[in-house]
């Protein structure tokens, strides 16, 4: 194995890849390498913590073919330091020689015959998705994942592909989050399929200024393409709850609200519950929105905000943290709250936004 490429191309593919290095303490050393293949004239990096593999490719200047694998850590700052613009590599008794004009070195590895298969999902036909716009789907629902993992199947964002629309679920059982997405070539099958959140956030952190990023599914599997880089993940399996029951079809009271206002009101009130259930109370009236809290140990917020609303007088209590977090990525000036009662789901959507939907349940207290 010999080759050279220039450093920034191969800082930005190791910083790529090392998210996915398993933790020092896994039992197989060989998870905290990196492995190093030379493919077709470039440079195949390659990491695995077993439930994602990762594989990037880098421009080189391949002069002996060859594999090998590299503590990540070591192999990074290396690199991340070397100021040089060409790092040359070779391969010589079980090290890895680099050298630059100003820096030498050599890193002992592990032979690459004991690297982990990731896995190249090619039997079916991809699924081709604006990269932007699936980019902007997972902001808008893998918040509303479950962390508890007592129910694996709400620890992932739901994927849904039917009559050329793909939608994007997500619940823990106290809100749901679900966005749509429009399909530009058309599919003959129907898909569903739940993919771990950790999953869906990495293949956000990879999508920068591709047009399209390919999905493939496989058994048990599911592989993402973004640009030079293939992501393969499992997926959860199981069946996600019947999400659509849950959804009202009709709201007997709307209000609009201005979404810097009313995070502001949200975040005023939550002050002062932090250290409690984080429950503030909306009052919804004709023409204003009240929030408040109360906490008997450290006191009380009242905060009213201009509303335009239909059907008012209303009460609802709410978990401060569900409202904010919609309200933290909604990237329009005003959203609607839609209510029926104090004891049924709330949805918070933008303004006239047809392709997404949010859905937090009140707190329900004693009076």
């Amino acid at each position: 194995m010999k080759l050279s490429c220039k450093q920034k191309n191969l800082n930005i593919a190791l910083s790529l890849v090392s998210r996915f290095v398993a933790s020092k303490t896994t039992t197989l050393p060989i998870l905290n390498n990196i492995l190093l293949t030379t493919d077709k004239g470039r440079l195949k990096v390659s990491a695995t913590n077993l439930e994602i593999g990762i594989n990037t490719w880098v421009g080189a200047k391949i002069d002996k073919e060859g594999a090998y694998t590299i503590p990540s850590r070591l192999f990074m700052d290396f690199v991340s330091t070397n100021n040089d613009e060409i790092i040359n590599i070779s391969l010589k008794d079980n090290s890895l020689l680099l050298e630059s004009d100003k820096y030498k070195a050599k890193i002992k590895g592990i032979d690459s015959s004991e690297f982990p298969l990731i896995p190249n999902i090619s039997n079916s036909s991809p699924i081709t998705v604006p990269a932007g716009e699936f980019k902007q789907a997972i902001s808008e629902t893998v918040f509303a994942c479950a962390l508890d993992e007592t129910r694996p199947i709400l620890n992932g964002l739901y994927l849904i592909i039917k009559d050329n629309k793909m939608a994007l679920v997500a619940t823990d059982s106290y809100r749901l989050a679900e966005k749509t997405i429009n399909l530009k070539n058309n599919i003959d099958t129907n898909v569903s399929v739940i993919i771990p959140a950790r999953t869906m956030v990495e293949v956000s952190r990879i999508i920068n200024d591709e047009e399209e990023i390919n999905i493939i599914l496989g058994d048990n599997q599911i592989q993402f393409n973004v640009g030079e880089t293939e992501l393969v993940s499992r997926v959860i399996e199981g069946n996600f709850p019947d999400y659509k029951q849950i959804i009202p079809k009709s709201y007997s009271v709307v209000s609009d609200v201005d979404v810097n206002e009313l995070k502001n009101a949200i975040k005023m009130a939550s002050y002062f519950v932090r250290e409690s259930a984080n429950n503030i109370r909306l009052k919804i009236e004709e023409e204003s929105l009240v929030v408040s809290s109360f906490s008997s140990e450290v006191g009380d917020s009242l905060s009213q905000i201009s509303a335009k609303t239909q059907g008012g007088g209303l009460e609802v209590i709410f978990n401060a943290k569900y409202i904010l977090d919609v309200l933290n990525i909604v990237s329009s000036a005003s959203v609607q709250l839609k209510f029926n009662d104090k004891m049924t789901p709330c949805m918070i959507s933008p303004v006239d936004a047809k392709d997404y939907t949010y859905i937090i349940s009140p707190i329900r207290v004693e009076e």
